[in-house]
Parts: C-alpha cells; sequence; structure tokens
C-alpha cells in the first residue's frame, strides 16, 4: 500500500502541471509587482475582516483584478488548479476505496 500511494504522489510531483507551478512560483516570488500585491491583499483582508468597509472591499478587489491580470499569476493559478484536481480525485478515489473496503457485509 505505501508503495502505491508513493507512485501516486510521485506521478504527480512528476508531472508537466506539478513541475511549471514549482517554477511559477520561484519567478513570482522574485516579481515585486506580484509580492507587493499579494502584502496588499492579506493586509486589505485582514482590514476587511475588522471593519467591513465597502472602500476596503474596493480596494481589495482592485488588487485582486490586477494580481490575476499578470500573466504569470494567472498561469501559476491555472496550474495549481489542475494538481488540485488531481490531489482531489485521488482523495474521493482512496476514500471511496476504504469506505467499500470498510463497509462490506
Amino acid at each position: 500500500m505505501d508503495k502505491a500511494l508513493e507512485d501516486v504522489i510521485n506521478c504527480i510531483k512528476n508531472s508537466p502541471e506539478y513541475l511549471e507551478c514549482i517554477d511559477l512560483k520561484k519567478k513570482m516570488d522574485n516579481n515585486t509587482e506580484i509580492t507587493s500585491l499579494v502584502k496588499d491583499i492579506k493586509l486589505l483582508q485582514k482590514k476587511l475582516l475588522r471593519t467591513d468597509s465597502i472602500e476596503i472591499q474596493e480596494e481589495l478587489d482592485n488588487k485582486i483584478n490586477r494580481l490575476n491580470e499578470i500573466p504569470i499569476y494567472s498561469i501559476y493559478n491555472q496550474k495549481l488548479n489542475v494538481i488540485n484536481e488531481k490531489i482531489s480525485y485521488v482523495n474521493d478515489e482512496l476514500n471511496d476505496y476504504f469506505y467499500n473496503l470498510l463497509n462490506e457485509e
């Protein structure tokens, strides 16, 4: 069982989407515009939780839109979604397997 699980993990980690995601993440970490926007977004999200201000929400939405318009960030999110779908699929299959295994009569 450990070998099979390790194979699944390696399959995901060696997928083109995962490898590209890692590369894009490194590039984003070195991009001052992206890191600045992410930092601003986090701060605005915290402020919004405390104040529930329309102005802060609008500023937050603007920063999120600017971030999503940056091609490297957009591509990263697309690849990350593919990886998350693969992980979700594996999770669902494992849940079904163990449910069926434990609920056999």
